[in-house]
């Protein structure tokens, strides 16, 4: 029995089938597929696959040479017909939530959502580390164009909000120490993110380390007046005050 083809676009574009790799083949059959997967079950326009190919300068074969990428794919991928399909003026991809990492991603925050809603914050935790592990590196990395890069911005912001769920969670639930690096290393890829600034603090404060909190604080305010012009927003300010007076509110929860 064959095995389904999977596809990772969480990352550089992969298609397996079992544990073989697919070659997909060159740079327009990659970014056909790599946008058909960024829109699953959706139809994709030829004109929309052309601009994703060749940004603002197509040939004028675009369109034929997508058709003929489309068929290519088709040939190359296990079971490619029923993979690909024609829809109207495009194509759509048809997988399974199992098939595409980017389905599974969205599958798994939306199952963390409800553990919150339902008072299941470690179910949440659960759901939402199971998630991020899907995760190899920025979307599609490798491949440009504003198509694509829009796309991938949009999941990679999805990404990071799933992140900082993760780590308000696991405050939530009394983790502290153990929190610390894990927020060093987001707050060094995203300096200016004044949430995961707020995390880091609070982490720093429940773990003993006070003056460690308030030196964060420093740091933040002069990055966003050096690289911004802005002071940080209200959130945090309250937070160094809460931290320079020992407020009762920011203590773990038992």
């Amino acid at each position: 029995m064959r095995q389904p083809v999977r596809f990772n676009v969480l990352g550089p574009l992969e298609g397996w089938s079992g544990r073989s790799r697919l070659h997909l083949g060159g740079a327009v059959q990659e970014r056909v597929l790599a946008t058909l997967l960024l829109e699953p079950d959706r139809l994709v326009p030829v004109s929309r696959l052309v601009e994703a190919v060749w940004s603002e300068t197509p040939p004028t074969t675009a369109s034929h040479q997508v058709r003929k990428a489309v068929a290519h794919l088709r040939r190359r991928v296990p079971d490619g017909n029923g993979l690909i399909l024609t829809d109207g003026p495009g194509y759509r991809v048809s997988v399974e939530g199992t098939q595409l990492d980017l389905l599974e991603f969205t599958a798994g925050t939306a199952a963390a959502g409800r553990a919150v809603a339902e008072g299941r914050p470690a179910d949440a935790v659960a759901a939402l580390r199971r998630a991020l592990a899907l995760w190899r590196g920025p979307v599609l990395s490798g491949m440009d164009g504003p198509v694509i890069e829009a796309a991938a911005t949009t999941l990679n912001e999805r990404h990071l909000a799933a992140a900082e769920q993760l780590v308000e969670l696991r405050l939530g639930l009394g983790e502290a120490a153990e929190l610390v690096a894990d927020l060093r290393r987001l707050v060094c890829e995203h300096p200016l993110r004044e949430t995961l600034r707020g995390h880091l603090m609070l982490a720093l404060y429940r773990s003993g380390r006070q003056a460690e909190a308030l030196e964060e604080y420093g740091k933040v305010r002069a990055l966003l007046a050096e690289e911004l012009g802005i002071d940080p927003g209200r959130p945090l300010p309250r937070l160094y005050e809460g931290i320079l007076r020992e407020a009762p509110e920011l203590a773990a929860p038992e």
